[in-house]
């Protein structure tokens, strides 16, 4: 079987382990209690907006598939007969072009975020952080390093950048492919960089979008890190199924070349990075907790100042007096 054939094989079956991964973010989301009214009617537009973005992502992004699988990958085997190189570049770049559509759509909708209403508005004093859960940033980064680390050596044991080579006597070697060398590594190294860029500017869109009005400033940081979780698990399952497919490809050559032990672990490994990229994906982020939210100025509310238009009769000093109240 071609080099050309296998990558679309491999991307058919990438396009129905995310039509499983989006069901199973489907059931946790519906199996997940009816969460509490939100504190305001912004925070209630706020949270609308947040699930129509993170619905679409999803959506468009699955929808690609088949259109990346008919308009690029099939022409690709029918005008090359099945011996095409760049099929294999075709199909490594699938789920990254996947995952920058993703966050195209999530970074559209930060920018649309719904914005403050009426001549007065407040903004709390102090720097926005966590913007994400830790875990799930350790998580995609540690799969960005992984796919790095893992594309080096295997870029650096190549023997033209497609195959893996062994000498196996005094004047007999063995070789195998599709190696995943330098030919392949480099357009994906710089696919997962800019996946990394792409994350990183996406998170300081959800870091500086406008804050929701008349909630508690813990209201609108736990919203905030809820956005954060639904780009991260995407992301992180963009990175994920791209190492995975390295390794299966590794693996797959290095048996080639009767290293079968070696061969055959490296191959189970693709399977773990793969399942467990797909459960974190899976896994519900925590919603913002409308019970511990009390509109700004009221008892208990952090210190704020309200930001009103220029003028002898702008309400600044009893805005900030009933901002302050301990």
């Amino acid at each position: 079987m071609s080099v050309t054939v296998v990558a679309v094989l491999v991307a058919i079956v990438g396009v129905v382990a995310m039509l499983a991964v989006l069901a199973a973010v489907l059931a946790a989301s519906l199996g997940t209690r009816r969460p509490a009214p939100a504190p305001s009617e912004a925070a209630e537009a706020a949270r609308r907006h947040g699930v129509t973005v993170n619905a679409v992502a999803w959506v468009l992004a699955l929808l690609a598939s088949p259109v990346a699988i008919g308009g690029v990958a099939l022409p690709v085997v029918l005008r090359t007969g099945g011996t095409g190189l760049y099929g294999g570049i075709v199909a490594g770049l699938y789920p990254a072009a996947l995952g920058l559509l993703f966050l195209a759509v999530h970074a559209v909708g930060e920018r649309t975020w719904p914005r403050p209403t009426g001549t007065v508005r407040r903004a709390v004093l102090s720097p926005r952080q966590d913007v994400a859960p830790r875990w799930l940033l350790l998580a995609t980064w540690s799969w960005a390093g992984a796919l790095a680390i893992t594309l080096t050596v295997t870029g650096l044991t190549g023997t033209d950048g497609r195959t893996l080579e062994r000498i196996t006597g005094p004047s007999a070697s063995a070789g195998a492919g599709p190696y995943p060398g330098w030919f392949y590594g480099l357009p994906l190294l710089v696919a997962a960089a800019l996946l990394v860029v792409a994350t990183h500017g996406v998170l300081r869109l959800v870091a500086r979008r406008p804050a929701v009005v008349d909630a508690d400033p813990a209201y609108d940081a736990a919203s905030r890190r809820l956005s954060g979780h639904r780009v991260l698990r995407g992301v992180q399952l963009v990175l994920a199924l791209t190492l995975s497919g390295v390794l299966f490809f590794a693996g797959n050559a290095i048996r080639g070349v009767d290293l079968l032990a070696l061969g055959a672990g490296i191959t189970v490994a693709a399977a773990v990075v793969a399942l467990v990229g797909a459960v974190l994906a899976g896994v519900p982020a925590q919603a913002a907790v409308p019970q511990a939210a009390r509109p700004v100025g009221h008892a208990g509310g952090p210190t704020a100042r309200a930001v009103a238009p220029a003028g002898p009769l702008a309400p600044v000093s009893a805005v900030d007096r009933a901002a302050s109240l301990p």
